[in-house]
């Protein structure tokens, strides 16, 4: 399965959308930090330890025992979301980030993944509660931009592969996976793959170091 981006459904309801969208909105300040490198806040909902906050030297939240965050517990319909629509096909079980890009920001070009992991299993999930879909983009081998069709609120992608989103009107709020979870394959999450509405392929560019986050440094 070599895609950029893939269009699954993973089954959530309009109905569990707006009610997690609303316990988004909901979070305390003191649960988000801002993330420089891609340009937003973020919202910690489960990692190893569950911790909030941003990177921090010697602390891995990819490793350890993971659980849910403040914020997590904060969200009752998100968890059971996660935990019923998305355990069961994320083996092993991934970090999961809220990121909330402001209105008329968009965010920086980035890579999900270090320099020396591109070509390698890098994907991550992709649920958008709130915002235009349309604005992702990955760049191409020749620097242009490759939009995604405006109608896939649920999907996979290569975080290996620059992407960003164009500045909109309304705040894009997304749930995140990532890490330790990569696409690693099983029954249940191949044969969404194999079911999805959508795929694409976009050709790789030559990666720029300001798309990799220093961040993995530590």
């Amino acid at each position: 399965m070599n895609f950029t981006f893939a269009a699954t459904d993973i089954g959530v309801t309009p109905e569990e959308k707006k009610a997690m969208l609303d316990e988004v909105l909901a979070l305390p300040d003191d649960v988000h930090h801002y993330n420089a490198f891609r340009g937003c806040r973020m919202i910690a909902i489960y990692n190893g330890g569950g911790r909030l906050g941003g990177p921090v030297k010697g602390i891995d939240t990819k490793a350890g025992k993971f659980e849910y965050t403040k914020a997590g517990n904060l969200c009752p319909t998100m968890r059971k979301v996660i935990e019923e629509k998305m355990f069961p096909w994320l083996v092993p079980h991934g970090r999961v980030t809220i990121l909330r890009t402001a209105p008329g920001t968009g965010l920086n070009v980035h890579l999900d993944s270090q320099e020396k992991e591109i070509g390698t299993l890098q994907y991550k999930y992709r649920l958008v509660l709130n915002g235009a879909i349309g604005k992702l983009y990955f760049i191409d081998e020749d620097y242009n931009k490759v939009y995604v069709p405006d109608l896939y609120d649920s999907y996979v992608l290569d975080g290996s592969h620059a992407h960003s989103i164009d500045p909109d009107t309304e705040e894009k709020i997304t749930i995140c996976v990532g890490a330790p979870w990569h696409g690693e394959p099983n029954d249940s999450y191949n044969r969404m793959i194999s079911n999805a509405k959508f795929r694409m392929k976009v050709s790789r560019p030559y990666t720029k170091k300001e798309w990799l986050d220093p961040g993995h440094k530590k």
